[in-house]
């Protein structure tokens, strides 16, 4: 529900900016992209969380031990969306600050570390 709910509501964010004189239609599709890679990283987040709380829950020596694998990865792909947001909000300040050269060169700097 929340990731329908936050679609939608990145959605109407584009749809007003580009009808209220968002004149850079590459740059509200980089930024569109780039929130897509976020949710990637997220979904797996979610996966792993329930990986864990699976393994935790079964009180199995084995899946306990795994649990250290799976966290290193979860605590990795946080750090990596704190970069991509990071990157996100650059990206987005040039964009209208800067002129409308946010989303070129720097614009797939958060589409390289989702990979």
């Amino acid at each position: 529900m929340k990731r329908s709910s936050e679609t939608k509501r990145r959605r109407n964010v584009a749809e007003e900016a580009e009808q209220g004189g968002g004149e850079d239609p590459a740059m509200w599709e980089s930024l569109d992209r780039n929130f897509r890679q976020v949710q990637s990283v997220l979904d797996r987040n979610r996966s792993l969380i329930q990986q864990v709380n699976d393994n935790h829950q079964s009180r199995m020596a084995d899946n306990m031990s795994k649990n250290v694998a799976l966290i290193q990865e979860l605590n990795g792909n946080i750090s990596k969306v704190v970069s991509m947001y990071s990157d996100i909000n650059t990206n987005f300040s040039s964009a209208f600050h800067g002129g409308n050269n946010g989303h070129e060169g720097g614009g797939g700097g958060a589409g390289t570390r989702a990979n």
